[in-house]
């Protein structure tokens, strides 16, 4: 504050009852009564608001804009609001995010109000991501009661876990939605009308993020799908995949997935891969065949088990990695965020072999060696028998 606005009560007293430049000694009428506080109240109102921010400020605020400020009244819609709208409250999304999407679906009028409402209230944190049925030109404090209230939530919610593949995605999809399988099978065929570049597999298998989604009540088939390859193109750009990798990154990353369980092993995943394809250590530079039981798992249409029967892994297809050399065509579920972190950026190590000792706990242990391997593996037989 500078000099002249550093003013005491006792100054402006003394300035109220003194006689301007030139007209000393000339007696002026005192004031009105109650004059003075009228004076001084946008001052007293300002510093009371200052000085009540570590203290008592939220209060004070609510307080003063609602009693005082024309300005900030004007900056809100009456309310209660009127017919319905529905607006999305997306992972991520500030007080300011929200504020701006209700601005423009005209829920409220301006956003600076329900910012300041949602900056001082702590259950404001609680809303969750999703699809809300509001109405139009509502309070911002109304707005913001009724993003809290559950029951406001709109369209259909449906939780897609990791690794699942589009036969096991499709059936959890309809049930939430009501849209019959065949509808997602058969928008699944030209997948490169949702922006997915076509691939080896000829398939969108592997390219649907998975997670928590809000789907809205009149969403077709393709919009859910649209919905889901959107948030897994999102999850590439962010890890500087380049457009080129990105089926083999996802190829990886399913892969990892459905082979170990504990997320510290998914990079000696991924590792071990890239290892076997290009014939490290003593595979002495002659790539190896990945013998994975998961693609077997895939090719067969079985649950994921601990192994396989010898007659599965003679079937004849490209998705048999007993058989052949190198990648499947393309992923085998969907992979979440921890394997393609692993996908993007493995691990340095020399591994070759893998085996989980314990399936119940999901322990796994990585060799450079195939004698190395043969002790991991007779672990894996000595607990197994304490299972019988």
């Amino acid at each position: 504050m500078s000099d002249e606005e550093n003013v005491s009560f006792d100054d402006l007293a003394e300035h109220q009852h003194a006689a301007p430049p030139g007209r000393r000694g000339r007696r002026r009428s005192a004031p009105r009564r109650g004059g003075f506080f009228r004076a001084v109240l946008p001052i007293l109102l300002v510093l009371a608001v200052l000085g009540g921010l570590g203290f008592g400020g939220v209060q004070g605020y609510r307080w003063l804009t609602s009693n005082v400020s024309v300005e900030q009244q004007a900056a809100d819609y009456p309310g209660p609001g009127s017919g319905e709208v529905i607006v999305e409250v997306a992972q991520g999304d500030t007080g300011t995010d929200i504020a701006e999407t209700l601005v423009e679906a005209d829920v409220i009028k301006s956003p600076g109000p329900f910012v300041n409402i949602f900056s001082n209230t702590r259950e404001a944190a609680a809303i969750e991501p999703g699809v809300y049925r509001l109405q139009q030109q509502m309070t911002s404090a109304g707005a913001l009661d009724a993003l809290l209230d559950p029951s406001n939530l709109a369209g259909h919610r449906v939780i897609i876990p990791e690794g699942l593949n589009l036969t096991q995605i499709w059936p959890l999809l309809s049930e939430a939605t009501d849209i019959p399988v065949e509808d997602f099978e058969e928008a699944a065929v030209d997948y490169t009308e949702y922006g997915i570049p076509k691939n080896s597999a000829d398939s969108l298998e592997g390219y649907l993020w998975p997670g928590r989604y809000d789907i809205p009540e009149d969403a077709t088939a393709e919009d859910v799908i649209q919905m889901m390859w959107d948030s897994m193109e999102k999850q590439l750009v962010a890890r500087d995949i380049p457009e080129d990798k990105w089926h083999e990154k996802l190829t990886v990353a399913s892969l990892a997935q459905l082979e170990v369980r504990e997320s510290d092993d998914y990079g000696m995943v991924v590792r071990t891969i890239y290892n076997r394809l290009e014939g490290v250590g003593e595979a002495e530079g002659t790539p190896m065949p990945l013998q994975f039981d998961s693609t077997i798992h895939f090719l067969t249409g079985k649950a994921a088990s601990v192994g396989t029967t010898s007659a599965e892994r003679k079937t004849k297809s490209p998705y048999n990695t007993y058989l052949n050399t190198g990648l499947p065509p393309g992923p085998i579920g969907a992979p979440g965020a921890e394997t393609l972190d692993a996908a993007a950026d493995p691990p340095e190590g020399d591994w070759l072999y893998f085996v989980t000792v314990n399936t119940d706990t999901g322990k796994t242990k990585f060799a450079a060696t195939w004698a190395e391997h043969e002790e991991n593996v007779k672990e894996w037989q000595d607990w197994a028998a304490t299972k019988d």
